[in-house]
């Protein structure tokens, strides 16, 4: 008995330090990713080996790839934008299988493209479905991504936006909540009243 908690609490504490690094090396992706100032060469040096032939790519605008696809668009990316991130969470979790993995990352990633006038902020959760390698080495994990999903939403980019964010948050949305709610009201007084006409119908 002594011996099986042993082995159990041993193959406890490796996936602990499995999950530790994977997240270490995942947080240097989406830094290589999404720090638009890295050179192509570096991507291709650093990041390519971690990305799998079959990989997905989706955001709110597009989906679809594969791992040549994938490379252009990222380099595309550094080339014509100009992006940093910064990580608030970022957690590893691997599947029953033990095999594939997810990893999510919440954040913020800011564009200055016109830092000297606005950096406009966009706050984003990115997916990363992993598959492992090899994992009996726990120190320097293999892994493949096969897909990589961005999400953010519409309503944060018009909020990012100055002047117009302000109308945006402070009236459109404020206002839209007052009316919403007013049709609730509406709405209980409706179906109470509705609920008292039947009863007396039986």
């Amino acid at each position: 008995m002594s011996e099986s908690i042993a082995f159990r609490s041993k193959n406890s504490a490796s996936q602990t330090k499995l999950i530790s690094q994977l997240e270490r090396q995942f947080t240097t992706i989406t830094q290589l990713l999404y720090t638009t100032s890295v050179p192509g060469a570096l991507l291709d040096r650093q990041l390519l080996p971690y990305i799998a032939d079959d990989i997905i790519f989706k955001d709110p605008w597009q989906e679809g790839g594969n791992k040549q696809l994938y490379r252009i668009g990222m380099k595309g990316f550094h080339n014509m934008f100009h992006f940093t991130f910064d990580t608030f969470q970022l957690n590893v979790k691997l599947n029953d299988d033990g095999i594939t993995g997810r990893c999510i990352v919440d954040g913020i990633m800011n564009l200055q493209q016109f830092s000297w006038i606005y950096t406009y902020p966009l706050r984003s959760i990115f997916v990363y479905e992993f598959r492992l390698i090899n994992s009996q080495n726990i120190d320097e994990p293999q892994f493949e991504i096969f897909r990589h999903e961005e999400m953010w939403s519409f309503a944060d980019m018009i909020d990012g936006i100055p002047g117009v964010g302000w109308l945006y948050k402070n009236l459109f949305r404020r206002g839209f909540g007052y009316f919403f709610v007013g049709l609730s009201a509406i709405s209980c007084v409706v179906h109470d009243r509705f609920i008292q006409a039947t009863k007396k119908k039986e």
